[in-house]
């Protein structure tokens, strides 16, 4: 919508992982907010690649895109949609040329593999406004289940940090534990709310469609990598929730032995870490041992964490059953599942760059920088908050704000410490200046 308002706007593009939901939320835009809404699907229709194909003229391919539709296209009335924009480099370069002719036109593109197998003369780079779009955060499953109360409770909880009542608390952890089976896909909580009535069976569905969505996945990689990529690039994304399911003994981070059979060191993995990163598949951390600001400098090259973008497909990678997750009794996994769905809400929240922190055997899940800051965020599963790491680092770095999240539904400010139940963590951004 600010965009839209803008008097003046650089095309909007929309990256994500697929089945995130940009065609829907792209046509749902043109279909509230427009007159007429043109969307250009390339990949459902390849000839349409053609109108792209004489000249990048916008006055040239408008013209040809009207006689091809048969309508007269006014863009001051118009949203025009490129989808699936990499399936066509030139309509992908012709943005450029598109805001360059129109400045004040309303064109939005998506994409799901943007920039794998682009060359760098096809990305409009500086001419489009990058955004992403991400899987459905906690807040968002309460709205889809219409809960609409309880957002607005925990949300003034979360801004005033005020108590939440038991019986507050023991709902939303049970519908919290609900978001770790069914992740953020639209399409999977859509599939859980037809079928909530009966939880075995909504679950069974859940994890099905999951599975699938993982093929589609590993398909994508095969088709758009080639043969001896695609293979590296599966290891790698087999491997993150392999690697936590592994008894872990001294500082964690990501293991490159034994990713690939006799691959052992970083820059054999470089490349399909990349092409994971850039598809929205996975979340890098980078691993710091000294706190001092930029925090970029400070971090390790090849010592980071990797996470799954979607809390649900971890589960559905572990093989982990609804069942044992919603009794939430399933031994170490639940500290990951944790730190998944806390990094997952920490970047919906719109934390650009998020780090780990690690010191002997300490170790403080992640890192924010707001301003001067560095805000430390300790995660624990369970109710036990005796947060040791968090003292260590407190003592030796002297944080003006720390945050320490865990299944307690405690919500209270402790000299300088945010006490928070996990489900309140993508509230932490807005709350950082009254901690």
């Amino acid at each position: 919508m600010a965009w839209k308002a803008a008097p003046e706007r650089k095309p909007l593009l929309v990256q994500g992982a697929r089945q995130v939901g940009k065609t829907w939320i792209l046509r749902e835009f043109g279909r509230q907010e427009f007159e007429n809404c043109i969307l250009l699907d390339f990949a459902e229709n390849k000839d349409l690649c053609g109108l792209f194909t004489p000249n990048l003229k916008p006055e040239r391919i408008l013209t040809d895109l009207g006689v091809y539709l048969n309508q007269d296209i006014k863009l001051e009335k118009t949203l025009l949609i490129f989808d699936e924009v990499q399936l066509c480099p030139e309509a992908l370069t012709s943005l450029k040329y598109f805001y360059e002719a129109f400045p004040t036109a309303w064109i939005c593109a998506s994409g799901s593999l943007l920039g794998l197998g682009l060359s760098e003369q096809n990305f409009p780079v500086g001419k489009v406004q990058r955004e992403w779009l991400r899987p459905m955060s906690f807040f968002e499953f309460l709205q889809a289940l219409g809960e609409f109360s309880l957002c607005e409770s925990l949300s003034e909880a979360a801004r005033m940090t005020t108590a939440i009542s038991p019986a507050i608390h023991i709902k939303t952890f049970n519908l919290f534990k609900e978001y770790l089976i069914t992740g953020g896909m639209p399409e999977v909580i859509r599939c859980y709310l037809d079928r909530r009535e009966t939880r075995v069976a909504a679950f069974d569905a859940v994890r099905r469609l999951q599975r699938d969505l993982l093929d589609s996945y590993l398909d994508d990689i095969s088709k758009h990598s080639g043969a001896l990529k695609a293979i590296r690039i599966a290891s790698v994304l087999k491997n993150i929730p392999q690697q936590l399911a592994k008894e872990v003994t001294g500082s964690r981070k990501f293991l490159f032995k034994d990713v690939l059979p006799g691959r052992s060191t970083y820059d054999e993995l470089e490349g399909p870490i990349e092409w994971l990163l850039r598809a929205g598949l996975i979340h890098r951390i980078p691993i710091c041992r000294t706190i001092q600001q930029p925090l970029t400098a400070y971090a390790e090259k090849n010592a980071f964490m990797l996470y799954l973008f979607d809390v649900g497909l971890l589960g559905a990678m572990l093989k982990l059953e609804p069942s044992i997750i919603h009794q939430y009794d399933f031994g170490q996994f639940k500290g990951y599942l944790a730190e998944t769905v806390v990094l997952s809400e920490l970047v919906n929240a719109g934390a650009d760059t998020v780090f780990t922190w690690r010191s002997g055997t300490s170790e403080i899940e992640f890192l924010l920088c707001s301003g001067e800051q560095v805000i430390p965020i300790e995660v624990k599963a369970g109710i036990n908050t005796k947060a040791k790491s968090m003292k260590v680092y407190r003592e030796k770095y002297t944080p003006e704000t720390a945050i320490l999240f865990s299944g307690q539904g405690t919500n209270q400010k402790d000299h300088g410490l945010l006490h928070a139940p996990l489900y309140l963590a993508g509230c932490s951004l807005g709350r950082q200046a009254t901690v």
